[in-house]
């Protein structure tokens, strides 16, 4: 996560905690190339109409507000390539003395989204979905007795729906012809094949995955894919042999798909963390955890990587990542949503890879 990324979220959260008395919080979202003439021709025309705002008190934040942000739309001149989204309002938590802030922010990516919104909190949530954006994966790893489909989004990993089939073993009981037995048993198969496929059109069709990767143990993946089961918009990009059909399944296929889930941040955090504790458990002394000792290692401009658990209370979590960037160390926020995370955790939620062998 570089500076940008982190001070944006930070600003964020604070800005999600703001409770407004009235109406009186601006939020304004520009799209990529649009005109900020028309902007804040629209702007004048709300600050002509928040003049019949009856409650005095909130009619002069509102208006206030307004100003600033058509000053702020001035000096700016022309909209940023990505957009442009502005937040305005009073932040005191004393009725009748006012405090009026603003803040500007560029998105992150190109952004079609316009916004204008007083209300008692600013609208956060588009811009922070921007910042917050990861690839997100269909997951499938499924044999001819039961399926599980799942979701990685990010470094989370959630299972959506486990299926099993009426398909009998290979071979008929009893006095049944073979031949029977085999066309009940393939029928039997394609119906639970079907039923996979309409349960993943269900769960994944909205969801706005970059793609599939299914897996098991055995054919029925390929015949699965190769029959046409699944829906033309998805996009298949991986089929994997894995040993389980369950949660395991899931955990193993993403371990195997690590040339097709590059940007994946589950499996950067994994590389991280285990990076570290393979150098804690040779003893080579190029890392350290805690926070005393990882700080030592800051001040030694001995620090490669930072790595900062999500689960550090903010304060904490914030002075590590400005003394880590005033350092010039990379530093990375490791999630809590994976077992690697919880290690990284419980070992002080705090550890440095190092350039050269610690003296301590």
């Amino acid at each position: 996560m570089d500076k940008k990324e982190f001070e944006a979220l930070n600003t964020l959260k604070y800005l999600e905690g703001i409770k407004g008395r009235h109406t009186e919080l601006v939020s304004v979202y520009i799209p990529a190339g649009f005109s900020l003439d028309i902007i804040r021709n629209h702007l004048s025309d709300e600050r002509n109409t928040a003049s019949n705002i009856k409650d005095r008190n909130n009619r002069k934040n509102v208006i206030t507000a307004l100003d600033k942000v058509i000053n702020e739309l001035k000096l700016i001149g022309q909209t940023p390539p990505n957009g442009l989204v502005i937040f305005c309002g009073n932040v005191s938590d004393k009725e009748g003395e006012p405090d009026i802030r603003l803040w500007s922010m560029e998105p992150p990516e190109r952004s079609d989204i316009r916004i204008y919104r007083c209300d008692q909190q600013f609208v956060t949530q588009p811009l922070k979905d921007m910042f917050s954006k990861t690839n997100v994966y269909g997951l499938l790893v499924m044999d001819n007795r039961e399926a599980t489909i799942g979701l990685l989004d990010g470094s989370s990993i959630s299972v959506l729906k486990r299926i099993k089939s009426l398909v009998p073993g290979k071979f008929s009981k009893g006095g049944q012809s073979a031949m029977r037995f085999t066309r009940e048993r393939e029928g039997l198969i394609r119906d639970f094949y079907k039923e996979i496929g309409e349960a993943m059109k269900d769960l994944l069709s909205d969801r706005g995955i970059a793609g599939l990767i299914i897996g098991g143990p055995g054919p029925a993946k390929d015949n699965f894919v190769e029959g046409g089961f699944l829906p033309s918009t998805f996009k298949v990009l991986g089929v994997r042999n894995v040993g389980d059909t369950d949660q395991n399944g899931l955990d193993e296929l993403i371990e195997k798909s690590k040339d097709i889930l590059v940007n994946v941040r589950r499996l950067e955090e994994r590389d991280y963390v285990q990076k570290l504790l393979g150098s804690i458990a040779k003893n080579d002394r190029m890392s350290v955890y805690g926070e005393s000792e990882t700080k030592a290692e800051l001040e030694a401009d001995n620090v490669d990587t930072l790595l900062i658990s999500e689960g550090l209370d903010e304060q904490r979590k914030n002075d590590l990542y400005y003394i880590g960037n005033e350092r010039g160390a990379k530093v990375e926020i490791i999630s809590l949503n994976s077992g690697d995370g919880l290690q990284l955790y419980n070992l002080g939620g705090v550890a440095a890879l190092l350039k050269r062998p610690s003296k301590g």
